[in-house]
């Protein structure tokens, strides 16, 4: 269902609660040089902006959404990484951080 003052949408599922804008809006926020190495690896983006109260929510969405996609996913750690690389790291890492810790860090 739409959030009245925000506009993006909002979900609850599995305990958690997410905001979700699918404008696109957020690519307004990347770099150009960021923005050319995201084309050269699928072509025009398409964003969506996800937030969540807790990394368990987003693990727990990310999990159950990146599977059947074919994307990227931008850790906000200066790292842009394939979708089903990704999940390997949430996975072989179930603590990690990615906002904080990239995952050339992890060992």
């Amino acid at each position: 269902m739409p959030d009245s003052v925000t506009g993006h949408e909002k979900l609850h599922w599995s305990g958690y609660s997410y905001y979700i804008d699918l404008s696109g809006g957020i690519l307004a926020e990347y770099e150009p040089e960021e923005l050319e190495q995201v084309r050269t690896q699928i072509g025009e983006p398409y964003a969506v902006y996800v937030s969540c109260q807790s990394m368990d929510a987003a693990r727990a969405f990310l999990r159950r959404v990146l599977p059947d996609c074919t994307g990227l996913v931008d850790t906000n750690h200066f790292e842009i990484l394939q979708a089903d690389e990704f999940l390997v790291l949430v996975d072989r890492y179930p603590q990690w951080d990615w906002r904080r810790l990239p995952s050339t860090d992890l060992q």
